[in-house]
């Protein structure tokens, strides 16, 4: 990527959860046909058998990066904050298997939330117990992520998806805590500010990005209009608005388009009602929209 540029990203999940390993140049070729500059995986969505050497082809042949996406704890089986050591130890192994795949393919970035997504009947927000256990699952996992030069970006999610984190101050909290405990604090841990959570979830959506440029902790950005469709022109959210405040920033990196197409398997409470066009057109109609908002090509 150039690194004067503000990039367009489009997401797995516009086609599915998983993807077939044949079908991975032929979305490449179309990402970037389309006039994207990242490819975000849903690191979840693979098995054993990860398909590293197929992506890494695709991806240089494209000239895409590679953005892993990943949700960093699977409900009881990986729990990075869990009072469980073993669950800690789950989501930990999990993280850093993440990392080395994506140090092979020579990506720079994970991201996600912290909880599996669909909030479950009896979920709390973490006690004090839960913030320090995280806070030690977390050091081994950011001392590996900068030994790789990989940033984590954590993404916050609506209240009915994940108990916590919700907004992106506590997130910010959170890493605040996390390095306190460090000798020598090293910025691997950041935000991904995704707009559809935020407009839920942020008492001002402006005045909550800029909080976190300001803190230096903006990693990542997902778009997605109502509903998680493509970003459009006259929808709720000035697309504009956002896109000159991180200029503003002089912030670089990507902003992928996590919209759903029409074959996304996703569960219905994820994403949403309505009537969704091919993958092809979610991220067609990203693009045009934020090149009209002010990303140059």
């Amino acid at each position: 990527m150039n690194k004067n540029e503000i990039q367009i990203g489009a997401h797995q999940l516009s086609w599915s959860t998983t993807i077939e390993q044949t079908d991975i140049h032929p979305i490449a070729e179309k990402i970037s046909s389309l006039g994207c500059g990242a490819f975000e995986l849903f690191l979840n969505g693979f098995g054993d058998d990860f398909p590293a050497a197929t992506l890494r082809t695709a991806a240089s042949d494209n000239k895409l990066s590679i953005i892993g996406c990943a949700v960093f704890g699977s409900g009881d089986k990986a729990d990075p904050l869990s009072k469980s050591a073993a669950q800690r130890q789950k989501a930990e192994n999990m993280m850093i298997q993440w990392i080395d795949i994506l140090h092979a393919l020579n990506s720079k970035l994970l991201v996600g939330p912290l909880f599996n997504v669909l909030r479950k009947k009896g979920a709390k927000e973490p006690t004090e117990h839960n913030f320090k256990a995280g806070i030690t699952t977390f050091t081994s996992i950011a001392k590996h992520a900068a030994q790789k030069k990989i940033k984590i970006a954590i993404e916050p999610l609506q209240w009915v998806e994940m108990p916590w984190p919700n907004n992106v101050q506590q997130i910010l909290d959170f890493i605040e805590r996390f390095e306190k405990g460090l000798d020598a604090p090293f910025k691997t841990l950041g935000v991904t500010f995704d707009v559809y959570h935020a407009l839920r979830m942020e008492e001002n959506w402006r005045t909550a990005l800029k909080h976190v440029l300001e803190a230096g902790r903006l990693y990542h950005v997902h778009v997605a209009g109502p509903n998680r469709t493509p970003p459009r022109r006259n929808q709720h959210i000035s697309w504009k608005s956002l896109i000159s405040t991180l200029k503003e920033f002089g912030w670089k990196g990507f902003i992928t388009i996590e919209s759903f197409g029409d074959q996304c398997d996703l569960p219905f409470e994820v994403i949403g009602p309505g009537n969704r066009p091919p993958a092809e057109e979610v991220i067609s109609t990203g693009v045009k929209t934020l090149r009209w908002a002010g990303i140059e090509k």
